[in-house]
């Protein structure tokens, strides 16, 4: 075959084609149930069993709905059960619009800072472009939750609930993109007319007073202080004295998020074992904590997050859910989709390749709340979704331990569920800052 494809080279693949009769079986198969549909492995879909030897009350499911927001709210899910309990309630919700106000904004002031870092390079270099394009989206990292809810606290979702803009951001985001494309010009001009620093930042400050109005206009405008009131399990009234949603946050959760690490599993190019990794490109607070990778074998992973359930914490993880499962079911399993089998076709089967060549990445958060174990082995895994009770087993999905495998990227423990020589060698590694290119860097949405 030479460089160009020509006819003589069509004409050889169509006789290849007409001689596989599988094939044709497996066009009628397609075009009448698509291609997910016609290479469901039955076999794999009845071995999913909806039991687990370790769960965790994980509370009411709840709908990101239209909007990439899966870190924060799966990061919400994982805190509001430690007030639920203090409450005394079966369950709350914490407000996600309350937290999305302040990350659009700070993720504005994050790449208009960066912008103004790189105002000297050409508009279209790489990490302009990255900037462009990836700064004022939805998505996020635990890191990145972590920053905002140590510096605004948080709210139950009475008191700022999602609207229409909230559940469905695509409105929200073509705006956004627009008034940063056009504060980054202006800032990239005043920079280059000689402004000085405080020149520089009257402008982003009115940049960011024009953004904030926007916000309040869409998302709602967050309460400075409340005065929470509900029914508790026993039917009885409280309500609770007035405070801010960081002294509520501080007295009613209480959760230190720096007791909390990230152990990976992308085991990409160039990416080396208990070794930390960051990005200056990758963040949405300015001065908040860093977002880190800290990659580790499997085994050790694993047992991170089992050692946690064992002791009744929810664990936030990172995963490609675009890959092998069933958003309706609720399956994520490994070999459950066979289109290898069905056209007769092969994959990549590593999963640092797989990273490498951009086939699979990091694309959503969840969270862990059970585990089936079979000695000390796990064969499958309870996750709680943030899709609505109409997807999955009322919302909660089942994962095997081979899309564990293949498909965890990473996850969110607290230091006292590591053994000692595994935290020493994380707080041993230096901080190595990498570019923003690699697929582990994608915000979460």
């Amino acid at each position: 075959m030479k460089q160009n494809l020509e006819i003589k080279d069509l004409e050889k693949f169509g006789a290849a084609y007409e001689k596989k009769e599988t094939l044709k079986v497996a066009r009628r198969s397609v075009s009448r149930n698509g291609l997910v549909n016609s290479a469901i492995d039955e076999d794999v879909v009845h071995s999913l069993q909806n039991t687990f030897s370790i769960e965790v009350d994980a509370g009411a499911i709840t709908n990101q709905k239209q909007s990439g927001r899966c870190w924060m709210f799966a990061g919400l899910n994982v805190i509001r059960m430690v007030l639920a309990k203090k409450l005394n309630v079966k369950t709350i919700e914490l407000s996600q619009a309350y937290l999305q106000f302040f990350d659009k904004l700070e993720k504005a002031n994050f790449t208009l800072e960066k912008a103004l870092k790189v105002a000297d390079e050409p508009i279209d270099s790489r990490l302009n472009v990255f900037l462009l394009d990836s700064g004022i989206e939805d998505g996020g990292h635990f890191a990145m939750f972590s920053n905002l809810v140590k510096k605004y606290g948080v709210i139950p979702s009475e008191l700022m609930p999602d609207n229409v803009v909230n559940s469905n951001t695509r409105e929200i985001n073509v705006l956004l993109h627009a008034l940063i494309g056009k504060d980054v010009e202006i800032l990239r001009e005043a920079k280059k007319s000689g402004a000085s620093e405080a020149e520089l930042l009257e402008k982003k400050e009115e940049a960011l007073s024009e953004i904030y109005n926007v916000l309040c206009v869409s998302l709602g405008v967050p309460p400075k202080k409340f005065a929470y009131e509900y029914k508790d399990k026993d039917d009885k009234y409280v309500k609770l004295e007035e405070t801010t949603p960081l002294e509520f946050y501080e007295k009613y959760i209480g959760v230190n998020l720096d007791d909390y690490i990230v152990l990976s599993h992308a085991p990409m190019a160039g990416y080396q074992d208990y070794q930390k990794y960051s990005s200056e490109w990758v963040n949405n607070v300015i001065g908040g904590d860093p977002v880190v990778f800290f990659n580790v074998s499997l085994e050790e992973l694993k047992k991170a997050v089992i050692d946690s359930l064992k002791k009744d914490e929810l664990i936030w993880f990172g995963a490609d859910v675009s890959s092998e499962s069933l958003r309706k079911e609720g399956f994520l399993a490994k070999n459950l989709i066979r289109l290898d089998e069905l056209l007769g076709i092969k994959f990549l089967e590593n999963k640092g390749q797989r990273m490498d060549t951009r086939i699979s990445f990091c694309n959503h958060a969840m969270v862990f709340s059970g585990v089936n174990l079979e000695g000390e082995k796990p064969n499958r895994w309870k996750v709680e979704n943030t899709w609505g009770k109409e997807n999955g087993k009322d919302g909660f999905f089942i994962m095997d331990d081979a899309w564990f495998d293949n498909y965890v990227y990473e996850v969110f423990v607290k230091k006292e569920f590591l053994p000692a020589e595994l935290l020493k060698k994380y707080e041993e590694s230096k901080l190595i800052m990498v570019d923003p290119w690699a697929v582990m860097w994608s915000e979460i949405h």
